[in-house]
């Protein structure tokens, strides 16, 4: 799946075969997996013509990463594999032989690692939901989510989308709430962000509230304010509510509009 995703999916792949190595995957079964994959390559290149080149650079990572032996190479010389593997495992030989090869194939796909990819990620959808601000084009977002393809990231849409809002002047916080939610409303009539995920972003702005505090000092009764907004136009229940923010009571905020007033909502 992996040698048909974008770098950062790459990376992580790699990433993930190196926790796994030694944890849940023995030396002996990694080593006949790649062999698998060597065998699979005249059909794997059908759909995609850089599959020799891209198995090599996994198995020169796995072998950087100490997955794989470093005379696991020669070994494979043993198996009939077909001329066009043989092409990976060239590949991968020359990438292990260049100058500076640890530290090279360590950032073979161009991602330095899991944290970077999630924080690329982060970036990402931070900059598309600044841009919805300024347009309010739903539909561009929509595209844009299919694009990055990251359905089990959505929850950071909705985190993201929240802190925003929240980081406007209280003033102005109403308006970009409400077009936040719009938004958020949109994605899920689409079916591009799940019930789950949703949860799991309102989840998490409920446990940084202390944190987001720090640079928004208005963050408890403004994130309380957002699901009040949402409640109230049956985009999310009272007991979605409850399980993101059990310890919500009863919520007050303070409107810059009314001269320092506190309110009470329902």
């Amino acid at each position: 799946m992996a040698l048909e995703s974008s770098a950062v999916k790459r990376e992580a792949c790699s990433k993930l075969v190196a926790d796994m190595y030694g944890r849940l995957v023995e030396p002996q079964y990694m080593e006949d997996a790649f062999l698998v994959l060597l065998k699979q390559i005249p059909d794997l290149v059908l759909d995609n013509p850089n599959a020799p080149d891209d198995v090599g650079k996994f198995l020169a990572r796995a072998i950087a990463d100490d997955c794989l032996p470093p005379a696991y190479l020669k070994r494979l010389a043993s198996f009939d594999l077909p001329r066009i593997a043989q092409q990976a495992i060239l590949h991968a030989s020359s990438l292990l032989t260049m100058k500076l090869a640890m530290s090279k194939i360590s950032n073979i796909w161009g991602v330095e690692g899991l944290e970077t990819t999630t924080k690329y990620y982060s970036n990402k959808l931070w900059f598309i939901l600044k841009e919805y601000l300024k347009s309010s084009e739903l539909e561009e977002v929509k595209t844009s989510l299919r694009e990055l393809d990251i359905p089990h990231f959505h929850h950071e849409v909705v985190y993201e989308a929240i802190v925003l809002a929240m980081e406007q002047r209280v003033s102005d916080f109403e308006t970009h709430a409400q077009r936040m939610i719009n938004l958020l409303q949109y994605l899920g009539k689409a079916a591009i962000i799940t019930k789950s995920q949703f949860e799991k972003g309102f989840k998490r702005v409920a446990d940084d509230l202390a944190d987001l505090s720090v640079d928004i000092p208005t963050a408890v009764p403004l994130f309380s304010q957002f699901c009040d907004m949402c409640v109230a136009q049956n985009f999310m229940s009272e007991e979605t509510y409850d399980r993101v923010y059990p310890a919500r009571g009863r919520k007050r905020f303070v409107s810059e509009g009314d001269g320092g007033k506190v309110k009470t909502t329902i």
